[in-house]
């Protein structure tokens, strides 16, 4: 599969804030909402997101908590899909399938309601932030549980010194902003 990091042409790149020491000490946390409150930027992603989605034919656009439902809901609407949430745990209301993933300091887990997916859907997972790649990775096996075949993953930032795509490597990774 295919890995594609955009170049920092994008309005967007230049309205990211980087935010010291939050949540935590030693985080550098990536702020975008300048990005949200533009809508030009906001195009701009979502006519990317377009262009990377629409050669793969997905039937779902999936959207992880929080920041991935901000941009693949625009996105499943100029498609004209259905969107599927993917929640932390505890947040839907239907009967769920779960996903465990590991985080830097612990344990996290993901769920999917199991009427979400049909086997054989194509699904385009989106996120706004690649980072070590875990939670995309526990989104695909939520996915692929279901009969689900993820046809790629569409972020928004991707921090490149945690090596997220080691976690997606057989997958069609789109990351617009690159952040070292």
């Amino acid at each position: 599969m295919s890995s594609e990091i955009v170049k920092n042409t994008l309005l967007a790149a230049n309205l990211i804030r980087d935010i010291p020491d939050f949540p935590r000490p030693g985080i550098m946390f990536k702020d975008i909402t300048p990005v949200l409150a533009n809508p030009q930027a906001m195009r701009e992603i979502i006519d990317r997101f377009l262009e990377f989605s629409i050669p793969k034919k997905p039937d779902i656009i999936v959207g992880i908590e929080s920041r991935g439902f901000v941009f693949g809901m625009p996105l499943a609407l100029e498609m004209g899909l259905p969107f599927v949430p993917v929640r932390k745990l505890g947040k839907l209301p239907h009967s769920t399938i779960q996903e465990e993933y590991a985080l830097e300091y612990g344990m996290n887990t993901v769920e999917m309601h199991t009427d979400a997916i049909a086997p054989g859907n194509r699904i385009i997972i989106v996120d706004d932030l690649l980072a070590t790649g875990g939670t995309a990775a526990a989104a695909k096996r939520l996915v692929n549980r279901l009969g689900g075949r993820v046809e790629g993953f569409a972020f928004l930032i991707e921090l490149s010194f945690l090596h997220g795509r080691l976690a997606l490597a057989n997958d069609d990774v789109l990351a617009l902003i690159a952040s070292e």
